[in-house]
């Protein structure tokens, strides 16, 4: 794995693997995943990682935090709450948001929780 980070783009690209590129498939904005012929992963691009990055999803997800973390951006990860309207429990909000992991936040855990009525 071999990580390459413009500074002036705010962009990061890792390339996990040396297969021939075969096609790509945007998971945001943000991020994006390469994929070779053969559906392997071979490389990630990652957009505005100075505001922290969401690993949600990636391949390598293990390795690659621990890239970034060298390169100094922070790392968050999506924590999803669920809602039930006690007046009509067949309504349900799920709401995604992100969380700096445990580790940005010294010895707190992150919070992570399922809101039920």
């Amino acid at each position: 794995m071999k990580l390459k980070h413009d500074k002036i783009a705010d962009a990061i690209y890792i390339k996990l693997g040396n297969m021939p590129y075969s096609y790509g498939k945007d998971l945001d904005d943000l991020r994006r995943i390469d994929y070779a012929s053969d559906n392997t992963p071979r490389g990630v691009e990652l957009l505005c990682v100075s505001g922290g990055v969401n690993l949600d999803s990636l391949p390598h997800a293990g390795e690659i935090a621990e890239m970034l973390e060298a390169e100094g951006i922070k790392i968050y990860e999506m924590i999803k709450y669920s809602y039930t309207i006690p007046e009509n429990p067949s309504v349900i909000f799920d709401v995604k948001l992100a969380s700096p992991t445990r580790e940005q936040q010294g010895h707190t855990a992150a919070l992570k929780q399922e809101v039920t009525a």
